[in-house]
């Protein structure tokens, strides 16, 4: 029992400067990790591509939107809420626990259930099974969510990047290798479930932390208010992020649906590579230092620059790259993915800055709100989706990014409309990057309209968006304060790494 104490209120001794220093060593190990993860996806995507046809990638997403809306419900928002929460002790820890084990052996029956019904829908009977298979994947993840949880509560960031990408590995190699035995779509469900397993596996190695009995006491389930509101606010996300696959599976059939699947999630893949760490760290950090409005306005502004200075040049990169990208990364075969990638990485310009929000939101125990702007959100992308099918994919893509670029700022708006910092302080940030955006976009076209359609060409062009993007953000006297301090805490940071590792 002492350790699961321990293991609770430890980080509330941290000094600033001591959380300073996790929170940047964190965020250092967190992209390093998230690196040779990327890495790792990116050969590993472009061999799956190779081993399965877009038919197997399309057969398994109509499957996902069932999942991805029962998950919404396994975790209850209760992990958030053990990260976020000044104090948790053991009683509270297991009564989570608890719940979310339930909830998600509820969910597993559920969906089991529901399997029949994913088929008759999609009129395709071979998902059937394929639901039922990855249904396991709730139980196992409810075994393990609270354990994730302490570790990213004690900023112990090293030992989640280890779950991370060894669980990652595990189940790329068992998708690899029934792709090459000729298993089909199967590979991909194979793949999920030895993630999951992998990651229970360890999480339980490394937090070493055992529930008690739960107790049901009143002041446990003002949690569950907590998780409550999370909960409704992914549940009308969750029609933001699916629906557009649940209507172009029913009513477009699996090519377009794995065309879109693809191009969908080789955008999200080098994003969520960046977005995932800072964010790991952002949350634990801003909710620790609300009581001081000057450092939590520093710590938000510094992790949402080092966001924006990492993803803007590779999203300007890819879209104007974007055909000789996926003919050279996935081959001729895919080239229509192409389209719809362009269209889609449009909207990654707002993407980082949209996603901080719900640091703001969280960190500050404003859920109630995160859920209302939810529901307005989900509503008006719900309704691009529709709008946009008679025109195809590339319909679905094009009112799906248009509506978005005008929900974000108004999103914005709403996040910071009380708290320590304020739309004005937002924008004051934001305006050089916006800038670096257009004067990049502007060299990279010139690149590709004067340069042959190579390999090489593409290696030019990444890092000249790199350069031209930081460039110009250097030449405002705002965001160079910030970016000085990004690379000082970086330099001492790697300091740090270099004599620790040397001796």
């Amino acid at each position: 029992m002492a350790s699961a104490n321990r293991f609770a209120f430890s980080d509330n001794r941290m000094s600033r400067a001591e959380l300073k220093v996790a929170s940047v060593n964190g965020t250092a190990i967190n992209f390093v990790s998230q690196a040779l993860k990327f890495l790792m996806q990116f050969c590993y995507q472009i061999l799956v591509a190779r081993l399965l046809l877009p038919e197997d990638f399309g057969i398994v997403a109509m499957a996902a939107p069932l999942f991805a809306f029962a998950a919404l419900f396994s975790d209850f928002g209760l992990t958030q809420a053990t990260v976020q929460r000044d104090e948790i002790d053991q009683e509270q820890l297991s009564f989570v626990f608890w719940v979310n084990v339930g909830l998600s052996a509820a969910i597993c029956l559920a969906v089991i259930v529901l399997a029949p019904v994913a088929g008759v829908f999609f009129r395709e009977p071979r998902i059937v099974p394929i639901v039922v298979g990855l249904s396991a994947t709730f139980v196992i993840g409810g075994l393990c969510a609270q354990h994730l949880a302490l570790l990213n509560r004690q900023l112990l960031f090293a030992k989640i990047a280890l779950v991370e990408l060894v669980s990652f590995l595990a189940g790329s190699v068992t998708c690899l290798l029934f792709a090459w035995n000729g298993f089909g779509y199967w590979a991909l469900v194979y793949s999920q479930i030895a993630t999951a397993l992998t990651t229970l596996l360890l999480a339980w190695w490394f937090a070493k932390w055992v529930p008690s009995r739960p107790a049901l006491r009143s002041q446990n389930f003002h949690l569950l208010n907590f998780g409550a509101n999370i909960t409704s606010f992914n549940f009308l996300n969750f029609f933001a992020r699916n629906f557009d696959n649940i209507l172009i599976g029913r009513y477009l059939g699996e090519m377009p649906l794995g065309i879109y699947d693809r191009a969908y999630k080789l955008l999200l893949l080098p994003l969520s590579q960046i977005t995932t760490p800072i964010a790991k760290v952002a949350l634990p950090s801003l909710a620790r230092t609300l009581s001081e409005p000057g450092t939590y306005r520093r710590f938000y502004f510094r992790m949402l620059e080092l966001t924006i200075l990492a993803t803007y040049p590779a999203v300007i990169f890819a879209i104007i790259n974007s055909q000789l990208l996926i003919v050279t990364l996935l081959g001729p075969r895919w080239s229509e993915v192409s389209e719809v990638f362009s269209i889609l990485a449009f909207g990654a310009i707002f993407a980082p800055i949209s996603s901080s929000t719900g640091w703001l939101f969280i960190s500050q125990d404003r859920t109630k709100e995160m859920r209302n702007w939810g529901a307005l959100s989900s509503t008006l992308f719900v309704a691009s989706f529709v709008c946009g099918l008679p025109w195809g994919i590339s319909g679905v893509a094009a009112f799906y990014i248009g509506v978005g670029t005008i929900q974000g700022p108004i999103l914005w708006w709403g996040a910071t409309r009380r708290g320590p910092l304020s739309f004005r302080q937002l924008l004051e940030v934001l305006w050089p990057y916006f800038v670096s955006a257009i004067m990049t976009s502007v060299v990279e076209y010139g690149l590709k309209a004067s340069l042959p359609g190579t390999f090489m060409t593409l290696l030019l062009s990444l890092v000249a968006s790199y350069v031209i993007f930081l460039g110009v953000v250097l030449a405002f006297s705002s965001s160079r304060k910030g970016i000085i301090e990004l690379a000082f805490e970086a330099s001492v940071m790697g300091g740090r790494f270099y004599r620790k590792f040397a001796h």
